[in-house]
């Protein structure tokens, strides 16, 4: 094996040889042909992909044959992913190894993220200012017939399905009132956020509301 080889194309070296899960069938080839050269090659890049056992082994084989080996890294870098030594295929190396890569140089390239609004009630108040809008672009995406007249009486509270048989028969206003209530409920979280907890952990206990918020509206009668 070449040495370009490992520093032209280190990633798709590093995704294959995780799948040689001892040196036995490398050991015959290197023994039969004496390559020192070669061994000492294969156990450093084995030793860089943190296959420590195998690098052992072809060393101490080539050694114990009377062949003098000298290790030697063929790679430029070493990587800080350590590949499982029972992943069966090359492509998922291949993609962890490539993530591994990429992943910090993306970061650097994103911008930073915006601080906290320093006036909470203000920026709250746009937040609900929008919802009429926000509302009716994303139900009439999903396919509901809905205008901003039905969004706002939905939120005002004069659409009435416990007491008007034609609100609860209407499809797109139990879509309006399913989105204004999974609002609400998001816009609580939103005030947690904003008081200082953690978003990561408010988003995971208070999306289970949020979906149940959305969907309430399919009851049996209008169904």
């Amino acid at each position: 094996m070449l040495p370009q080889l490992f520093s032209n194309n280190a990633t798709d070296v590093r995704a294959v040889l995780p799948m040689i899960r001892d040196a036995s069938g490398l050991l015959a080839r290197l023994l039969e042909g004496g390559h020192t050269v070669i061994a000492g090659r294969l156990a450093g890049a084995f030793r860089n992909t943190g296959r420590d056992r195998i690098a052992d082994d072809i060393v101490k084989t080539m050694t114990a044959a009377g062949y003098a080996v000298r290790e030697n890294d063929p790679f430029t870098d070493k990587p800080s992913l350590v590949i499982g030594a029972r992943e069966t295929s090359p492509y998922v190396n291949r993609l962890r190894l490539l993530w591994q890569k990429m992943r910090e140089p993306v970061i650097e390239r994103f911008p930073k993220a915006p601080a906290p609004p320093r006036n909470i009630d203000a920026y709250l108040k746009r937040v609900n200012d929008a919802y009429v809008t926000d509302a009716y672009h994303s139900l009439s995406i999903e396919g509901y017939r809905v205008t901003p007249a039905l969004i706002e009486r939905v939120r005002s509270g004069t659409w009435n399905p416990e007491a008007d048989e034609g609100d609860r028969e209407q499809r797109n206003a139990m879509a309006a009132r399913g989105y204004w209530q999974a609002f609400q409920a998001v816009q609580k979280s939103l005030g947690k956020i904003l008081g200082g907890k953690n978003p990561g952990e408010v988003a995971d206990a208070d999306q289970g509301t949020w979906y149940r918020e959305l969907f309430a509206r399919a009851s049996p009668s209008a169904c």
